[in-house]
């Protein structure tokens, strides 16, 4: 049916739609498909990875977004290394107990960013796992 009103741009039915970054997936696939460019490829993410990581430690005492640089520099990481993603999954949960703690114990404005803090960090974590289609382990 040609026309269909209830065919939406997106849908399952149209075939030129594609999932976001799946351009990426397949990449990743056909990288993985051959053994000396994923080493190549595993060393550059954990070059560029680690590398972000430094730069973001340098600017942690200065103004700025040094932590927040730090973060995606683990996130390169995790997108290739499980231990990686095992600290980002740590370091989400300590967070939350400070924000938890923060809205038991701590003055109005620090319960506001609190609240706010964790939603977003929870997005954030979220949108790089559905990005990069982490796998989670049960066993963890």
């Amino acid at each position: 049916m040609d026309g269909d009103a209830n065919d939406r741009p997106g849908s399952p039915r149209d075939a030129s739609a594609r999932p976001r970054f799946e351009w990426f997936h397949e990449l990743r696939a056909w990288i993985r498909a051959r053994p000396h460019l994923h080493l190549f490829y595993k060393v550059l993410v954990g070059i560029v990875g680690g590398l972000v990581v430094v730069i973001g430690l340098i600017l942690v005492p200065l103004p700025g977004p040094g932590w927040l640089v730090v973060f995606i520099g683990l996130t390169i990481l995790a997108s290739e290394f499980h231990f990686f993603h095992r600290i980002i999954t740590w370091l989400r949960a300590q967070l939350h107990r400070f924000w938890d703690w923060a809205k038991r114990h701590g003055p109005q404005w620090l319960r506001k960013a609190a609240d706010r803090g964790k939603a977003d960090v929870d997005a954030a974590h979220t949108g790089a796992e559905r990005t990069v289609r982490v796998r989670r382990n049960p066993g963890l």
